[in-house]
């Protein structure tokens, strides 16, 4: 798959998905293209446009923060979803 990403981002435009065949083979046989090409677009690491252009690849070395890390979240909030939650430092039953 490593090989399958890294031929594609090193074309200059637009590859096309009938195109594949020319750009990987010998080293991947067309079933094996047609598998990794349906992973990827499953697993949302790939788009294709109308036109069967590779359009996007998602880049893996980007770091994955959460809503929470990045969000400006105020105390009120935080208090009020602790309250609700029902995760107070208070509650002896914790």
């Amino acid at each position: 798959m490593n090989f399958f990403l890294t031929t594609i981002k090193k074309t200059t435009e637009y590859p096309k998905i009938r195109n594949l065949q020319k750009l990987l083979s010998p080293r991947l046989s067309l079933v094996k293209i047609d598998a990794i090409l349906r992973y990827l677009e499953k697993s949302k690491r790939l788009e294709v446009d109308l036109d069967g252009n590779i359009i996007w690849i998602r880049e893996d070395n980007v770091s994955r923060l959460s809503l929470g890390e990045v969000a400006n979240i105020s105390e009120d909030v935080l208090d009020y979803f602790s309250i609700k939650g029902g995760h107070t430092e208070d509650d002896p039953s914790l």
